[in-house]
């Protein structure tokens, strides 16, 4: 059984990361994830000088193993899905080689290089002069002499230097005589190539072979929309083609795919709007890894799982009823306005 790690797209400045395992590797509730470093051989803790949230501590390793979490379970779309934050994805560098053990059993992972580590505030602090190293200053005096006066005083001789007004010796200026041969000769090779060109040349040039044009093939990326609109099979398929790509899908370009279904009362686009909108269910696939989600709307979700079920979705229905549920138990407005005309 393998473990994928994902970033969380809804974290850009980074320290979060999903945790991928096949459907069934995880018991219900909340897990404890332990991290074992394999070259120290250490694990993992929660750093003396830092919260639980992480923050930005030196990583602390020791002998004893240390559980963090727990955390919540997500099943969707065939996997069991874990949500980490800064307390273990801020101590781990890219390409750490670790073992995670998660209820039990131990995964081999290779920590990648695409889930950035949460940056720390900035500090304030006062300005730090530089000091400079100070400047020798030499006594360029040479010595001194005695004048003969009334005052006998004595003057410091400066050290000056002097230009030389030499003339240089006439072996040094003289131009080297051989380099006067160097024009000549190229001009004289230049004719005699010339001369040789026109006597071999042919009277008259065959006609050139014509080429076929190389055949240009536009290869189209497998995650762009374009080619994910073209996907046959109805909306099923493009939103499978979607989960397949996952990061490399941008969340505009899979929100205007389902909008496009959803307005032509496709059930399944209608159905994944209700999920995005539904805070008790997850699409890991689309809402974590192309980061296309909302903010939890039961009046929302309930209006998607209702022309849903209108147009023939099973689960949607029964997501609705869980929906309405929760729109029985909240005194808003709007709540009871969308239990009213979606729920009864």
């Amino acid at each position: 059984m393998s473990l994928k790690v994902h970033p969380d797209p809804q974290e850009p400045a980074g320290g979060y990361a999903f945790l991928e395992l096949e459907a069934g590797s995880l018991p219900d509730g909340g897990q404890l994830v332990a991290v074992f470093d394999a070259f120290g051989e250490r694990w993992l803790a929660c750093p003396d000088d830092a919260d639980a949230s992480g923050g930005n501590a030196e990583p602390n390793w020791q002998t004893e193993q240390y559980e963090f979490g727990p955390y919540d379970v997500y099943r969707h779309d065939g996997a069991d899905w874990l949500r980490i934050g800064p307390e273990i994805v801020n101590q781990l560098g890219e390409y750490a080689s670790l073992r995670l053990t998660l209820a039990g059993r131990t995964y081999d992972v290779i920590w990648p290089d695409n889930v950035p580590q949460r940056a720390s505030a900035a500090v304030l602090g006062g300005l730090q002069p530089v000091g400079r190293k100070p400047v020798e200053i030499i006594d360029r005096r040479v010595g001194t002499v005695e004048l003969d006066g009334p005052e006998d005083a004595e003057l410091d001789v400066i050290e000056s230097l002097e230009l030389s007004q030499e003339e240089p010796e006439e072996s040094e200026v003289e131009p080297d005589r051989r380099r006067g041969w160097g024009l000549p000769l190229l001009l004289a090779a230049l004719v005699i190539a010339a001369a040789l060109a026109w006597y071999f040349w042919p009277d008259s040039d065959p006609e050139p072979t014509p080429e076929s044009a190389p055949v240009v093939t536009e290869q189209t990326a497998p995650c762009t929309r374009q080619t994910l609109a073209a996907t046959k099979g109805g909306f099923v398929a493009i939103a499978d083609a979607i989960r397949a790509c996952g990061s490399d899908v941008q969340p505009d370009t899979a929100l205007s795919l389902v909008e496009d279904a959803a307005a032509a009362d496709d059930p399944d686009a209608l159905l994944l709007f209700g999920t995005l909108y539904d805070g008790e269910v997850l699409d890991p696939r689309i809402e974590n890894l192309t980061g296309l989600t909302f903010a939890d709307d039961p009046a929302q979700a309930s209006e998607y799982y209702a022309r849903a079920v209108t147009a023939g979705s099973e689960v949607a229905a029964e997501n609705l009823s869980k929906t309405c549920e929760r729109l029985a138990n909240d005194d808003a407005t709007l709540a009871k306005g969308a239990y009213d005309d979606f729920c009864s």
